[in-house]
């Protein structure tokens, strides 16, 4: 008899087991109640979207379109791809919605799958999350310092340390036109130095030659900084000086990174990465995109956004060492013993359940040490002891799972004590 191949996951994916998922929950909860507070509300955007919307704003020359993109054809026959990035859905939805309406600057936050054919390496997989901060409708520089200000308030959140904003401008359309012009030349002149890929970039988009990570164009486009600082108008220096004043007005520490670029087509103005120091890996970056609504079928108009790596992070702080709170499985657990007990327990358990605690029980054993040390697996804050005496004396035992504290109570008290007792440790039912 021949034997099945084993079916595995695609090369470049990966499951993410239970004893992962405190990292998880630790990156988006912390993520969504940050954005909350910055004034952020949460979108939801499809998984796919149709390919001409990555082409024309992600830029058809990015390595993203022509490389690494999943695209294509439904049934019937139109151009889809999973998407690769966030913001191209962003705007679509703020184009689509006529979010230009309401009060301007709409704020949005988002975290879900992206998608991108790419060499698989640590903290990089073909499918991938990323959290996102959207600010349309405000092209004042302190709305890029205060989205800077805000995704390091989440870093320092998580407990994360060691790392550093890098940032940088493009300037101005006539800036940026400039900018490509003059790196063109200087590219031109060096381009027995450069590896395959950027000698084609070079012909087609001479910025994305500054994304490369070969170690030779590397160390060839370190010297290229002040070639696009003097390509910089008078007014983008101006207006890239107010960032950096209201940065350190902020207390928010950054270094000047003149060779950041980023490899998006519709950046301009205000570009930044966060990385951790000692390291490449970038694990947020964004810029200033004033000009994508319009290009995208919208009004014009100025926005600034960033996303970071999900995967990245956990990597991070991980390396570093920062000890995640486990999350709370359930806030209690029944402990029964003895037949009666058991449909004591039961009741108790359906009347906890329908007051919205979150509850456990593992009424198929019978000994005592045996529930605890399940509760203890579940983290249970509390757990409600109830044996054959308690049913006779219509009472139960609740004890504290941190401190081995326990009290007596009467069963109608239940309800009203147990709450109160979660809510000391922080717990609110609703």
């Amino acid at each position: 008899m021949v034997e099945k191949k084993k079916i595995q996951t695609p090369r470049g994916l990966k499951d993410v087991l239970p004893e992962e998922q405190k990292y998880w929950f630790h990156l988006e909860n912390n993520f969504y109640a940050v954005a909350a507070l910055a004034g952020f509300e949460r979108i939801i955007l499809p998984t796919f979207e149709a390919t001409e919307l990555f082409k024309r704003s992600v830029g058809e020359f990015t390595d993203i379109v022509s490389k690494e993109m999943y695209s294509f054809k439904d049934k019937s026959g139109n151009n889809l791809t999973l998407r690769p990035e966030g913001t191209a859905g962003i705007a679509r939805a703020y184009i689509e919605h006529g979010m230009h309406t309401l009060p301007q600057p709409v704020k949005l936050c988002y975290f879900g799958p992206m998608f991108r054919y790419d060499r698989p390496q640590a903290g990089r997989y073909r499918e991938f999350y990323q959290y996102g901060l959207e600010i349309l409708g405000e092209d004042d520089p302190m709305v890029d310092a205060m989205l800077i200000q805000t995704v390091v308030r989440y870093y320092q959140k998580l407990g994360l340390g060691n790392f550093v904003v890098k940032i940088n401008s493009l300037g101005s359309d006539r800036s940026k036109t400039k900018m490509i012009a003059a790196l063109s030349r200087w590219l031109s002149a060096k381009k027995n130095e450069l590896c395959a890929d950027c000698k084609l970039r070079l012909r087609k988009n001479p910025l994305r030659v500054m994304d490369c990570k070969t170690a030779g164009c590397k160390s060839l486009l370190s010297h290229v900084g002040s070639i696009l600082i003097d390509s910089l108008d008078e007014e983008s220096k101006k207006r890239f000086t107010k960032v950096l004043e209201c940065l350190d007005e902020m207390k928010v520490e950054y270094e000047l990174d003149p060779t950041l670029v980023r490899g998006l087509d519709y950046y301009t103005h205000t570009l930044f990465e966060v990385v951790v120091r000692g390291s490449d890996l970038a694990i947020c970056g964004g810029g200033r995109y004033d000009n994508l609504i319009k290009q995208l079928g919208g009004l014009h108009t100025p926005a600034i956004g960033l996303a970071g790596g999900v995967e990245r992070t956990i990597e991070a702080l991980k390396a570093q060492g920062v000890v995640i709170p486990e999350p709370v499985k359930a806030e209690l657990f029944i402990v029964q013993l003895g037949d009666r007990a058991k449909a004591k327990a039961t009741e108790v358990f359906e009347k906890l359940n329908a007051a919205n605690f979150r509850v456990a029980t593992a009424l198929g054993r019978g000994n005592i040490q045996a529930q605890l040390r399940e509760a203890n697996k579940l983290n249970c804050l509390l757990v409600v002891i109830i044996g054959d005496q308690e049913v006779h004396d219509k009472n139960v035992i609740v004890r504290d799972m941190k401190d081995r504290s326990q009290e007596t109570i009467i069963d109608r008290d239940v309800m009203r004590i147990v709450a109160k007792k979660l809510e000391e440790k922080g717990i609110r039912i609703s």
